[in-house]
């Protein structure tokens, strides 16, 4: 047996109530939208002194060849290594624009790669807050000066690598926040090496 109602129109009482229902599932999707990705700027290194380069120019390139697919994220960070070393290039060399030397700037490797970190499962798991991903940046760059002039030749490398982990759970705002400071730290420890590797390993690239 079947009851079949026509005509049916709620009281106030039911389409106030109908309201006020609406308005808590607007309150709680409000409450839980995703807060706006920051922008994050390019790792600069505008606050010392550019480096003067004896020479006619200074080409920057890259070698590397991102992959584009797990377990290498650098495509996905705000700023890549490979960003930030170009960035480097263009504000610490500074060429003379004389004379016939060339200086070439190539970037050789400029990985970050996952690594998935075992976690411990349980009433204990649940309750520890615990890091599940680790990520390792590599930056490796040449700088080489040829000055046919003088039928002279010399390059420097530089190899730079920092790591760090991040906690389970943590959103993508969270994640691009960590590595984005990553690739800060990576570019401090760069600047700071390949600065001292030019001036004890390759000084003739410097103008006096």
């Amino acid at each position: 047996m079947s009851v079949r109602l026509s005509g049916f129109a709620p009281g106030r009482r039911a389409v106030l109530r109908g309201v006020g229902a609406a308005l808590i599932a607007l309150g709680v999707a409000a409450c839980t939208t995703t807060p706006p990705a920051p922008v994050y700027p390019d790792i600069r290194f505008t606050n010392t002194d550019p480096l003067p380069i004896a020479a006619l120019r200074v080409d920057i390139g890259s070698d590397y060849r991102p992959t584009f697919a797990p377990p290498n994220v650098e495509h996905l960070m705000p700023v890549s290594p490979e960003r930030m070393a170009r960035q480097w290039a263009l504000d610490r060399l500074q060429p003379l624009r004389a004379g016939t030397a060339v200086a070439r700037y190539t970037i050789l490797d400029a990985r970050v790669v996952e690594s998935k970190l075992k976690t411990e499962g349980g009433i204990k798991g649940a309750f520890t807050d615990q890091p599940s991903e680790k990520y390792d940046a590599y930056l490796r760059v040449r700088l080489s000066i040829d000055d046919p002039a003088r039928a002279y030749h010399g390059e420097v490398e530089t190899s730079v690598r920092r790591s760090l982990t991040v906690q389970e759970g943590a959103s993508l705002n969270d994640r691009e926040k960590a590595w984005y400071e990553l690739v800060e730290k990576l570019a401090q420890d760069f600047d700071a090496s390949m600065t001292n590797n030019i001036k004890s390993y390759l000084p003739d690239a410097l103008a006096r």
